[in-house]
């Protein structure tokens, strides 16, 4: 066995045993814990060193990681070891080329090295040791490198959905210069359920959170007589009061036992709760959640210099709160790859490879992307969310400033989807209504028409789905988003094919009313998501019935037809005549009408108007 092989093993013996130094600056620089067990499987399994090394139990064990990476080898020597590390990739013996790629000292491994090292962790499913190589090779490269930097992605993206990828083996995950997606890898027909995803992180939105009560863990309905009713409860008389609630649906909400913000269907729900947030967001333990939770239960998502969007703040507090949370449980479980002692918290932010950094990992695939203007135009909620993770209540410190905020609001501004449990509030009342009719005969049901208002509002919860949130747009989406009851106990969402697709067709989704023109959609789609939207649909419609869809030519000006009506120095136009079945595409001509046919514009031609909006992005 050559020396070089000797130290390498007594390095890894030593971390592995985790008898490894105990600051963080004789760490800095060394192998990563993914890639040590990579290096053991290859010298157990592919080159049978283990007998040899493991027997010398003699030697220090400490003392051992520093030695082998300050080691420098002859230009003739590195030469050798680059040539025989490419000869090994080229024959495809990926685990040995690893092995030679990695013998070689970290600050003399060349660009050529760090791709092939990562190309061979990406072949072997290694994908955390993949992505920390090619981020080296971009490192080394000092230079915009697009192939480089799509390979970083493909091997981050491998890493976040292997287990996504191999729970669907029908779809793939991509990643090019236009970013990434989803695509078949079968023939999925109309009507198949794709896949199911579940959320990371979710709130109920504000307009739905006082009249339409649920479960603030499982989205459940928790609509009772009492909230139903509302006002009108009380003057119900009191006989009427116990029939109305024998035959509604039985619901036992569970509140917070220290405030009285949150609502749960059960214990378990009100634990997972707890332990997933609530424990540093309850007003009982922090009163600065109390101006947060309270704006929200005022119903109003329009507030000036506060809120004007959608979703809940409180998404973005819960967001937060479960990466303090991820940090305080991992250093507790000693789960971390760096074990640091909380009371040394304010230190966490410095080390890349910390606590914290790898908490925020969870949230790192979905996209942030807006203005960053626009935050100032609610700086009453950036007060709130700093005085909440400023406050003494907090485990770690967790600095929210004007960047870090905006990076979360648009984290969540671009990436949540609407759902909720299919135990709508409009399914307590169905059922309300049925058991009326099946089991009641005194009448009951026509005494009730004085106070029955109708179907209630459902209950709509906004959420960051790890998954759905690859999937991209198009205005002539091929997928569909629906509601559903992932187990038993936690909803989420599935992912339902509209139109037939084969293997490699990309699976889309819409993210604006699909009913609005082209430059409507166009216009929200560039405001909400930065981009121009140049799918199919868009490339076969026309804006308007002064250009031709087709040649692009304008119409021929005419007299103003109403003089009392002047219309600035912009000259009347002659309008063209519209395509006659989906009125979104005007033409100069037959020609240009049979051309555009042909060219595509049979594929999109419907009315658009009765088309399911199958995706809410907000």
């Amino acid at each position: 066995m050559s020396g070089d092989d000797i130290n390498a093993d007594r390095m890894l013996e030593a971390m592995a045993n985790n008898n490894q130094p105990s600051t963080i600056n004789q760490l800095n620089g060394c192998t990563s814990k993914e890639e040590l067990d990579l290096i053991m499987h290859i010298r157990r399994t592919i080159l049978h060193l283990d007998e040899d090394t493991t027997n010398d139990r003699s030697s220090p064990k400490k003392d051992t990681i520093s030695t082998t990476t300050a080691t420098s080898l002859s230009t003739a020597t590195l030469d050798f070891k680059i040539e025989r590390a490419k000869q090994k990739f080229a024959a495809g013996s990926l685990e040995e080329a690893f092995y030679e790629c990695w013998k070689i000292p970290q600050e003399q491994r060349t660009l050529e090295i760090w791709k092939i090292g990562g190309e061979c962790c990406k072949k072997l499913r290694v994908f955390a040791v993949a992505q920390r190589w090619f981020s080296e090779a971009i490192h080394v490269c000092r230079s915009n490198n697009t192939d480089l930097n799509v390979k970083l992605e493909q091997a981050r993206i491998a890493r976040f959905f292997n287990t996504y990828l191999t729970q669907y083996p029908m779809i793939d995950i991509r990643v090019d210069e236009r970013g990434k997606g989803i695509y078949a890898k079968r023939v999925i027909s109309p009507g198949e359920d794709i896949f199911t995803d579940i959320p990371l992180v979710h709130a109920q939105t504000v307009d739905t959170l006082s009249i339409s009560p649920a479960c603030a863990i499982c989205t459940t309905s928790l609509l009772t007589p009492a909230v139903y009713f509302e006002t009108t409860w009380s003057r119900i008389p009191e006989k009427l009061q116990r029939q109305i609630e024998e035959y509604w649906p039985h619901i036992t909400p569970i509140s917070c036992p220290y405030c009285p913000f949150e609502l749960y269907c059960s214990e378990a729900c009100r634990q997972q709760a707890w332990d997933n947030y609530h424990k540093i967001l309850c007003p009982s333990f922090n009163p600065e959640t109390t101006e947060l939770y309270q704006f929200c239960a005022n119903g109003q998502i329009i507030v000036r210099e506060t809120w004007n969007s959608i979703f809940s703040p409180m998404i973005l507090a819960k967001l937060i709160a479960m990466i303090i949370l991820n940090v305080v449980n991992s250093v507790q479980n000693g789960t971390t790859q760096n074990s640091i002692d909380l009371n040394y918290s304010h230190k966490l932010q410095q080390t890349d490879d910390g606590p914290l950094e790898q908490a925020k990992e969870i949230f790192s695939e979905f996209i942030s992307s807006g203005d960053a203007t626009y935050i100032r135009t609610i700086p009453r909620m950036l007060k709130i969310m700093k005085n909440i993770f400023n406050h003494s209540s907090m485990p770690i410190h967790y600095e929210i400033n004007e960047q870090e905020f905006t990076y979360r609001f648009y984290q969540i501004a671009c990436n949540a989807q609407s759902f909720s449990s299919p135990t709508y509030a409009t399914t307590i009342y169905t059922r309300f209504l049925s058991n009326i009719r099946q089991r009641d005969r005194t009448g009951l049901y026509q005494l009730l028409q004085t106070y029955l208002k109708g179907e209630p509002i459902d209950q709509v919860f906004g959420g960051l789905f790890p998954l759905q949130s690859s999937l991209n747009h198009s205005c002539d989406n091929s997928c569909e988003i629906m509601d559903c009851q992932v187990t038993p106990e936690v909803a989420g969402i599935k992912v339902r094919c509209k139109h037939q697709l084969k293997p490699g067709d990309e699976l889309t989704i819409n993210y604006v009313d699909l009913a609005l023109g082209r430059r409507a959609r166009r216009a929200m789609l560039k405001r909400a998501y930065n981009f121009w939207c140049e799918c199919q649909r868009c490339t076969f419609e026309g804006d308007d019935a002064y250009s031709c869809t087709e040649c692009k030519t304008l119409s021929p000006i005419i007299d103003n037809p109403n003089p009392n009506l002047t219309n600035g120095n912009i000259p009347y136009r002659k309008p063209f005549p519209a395509c006659s079945r989906c009125r979104n595409a005007w033409y100069c001509s037959p020609t240009c009408q049979k051309q555009a046919w042909k060219q595509g514009h049979k594929l999109i031609c419907r009315d658009w108007t009765k088309e399911r909006s199958s995706s809410s992005a907000n």
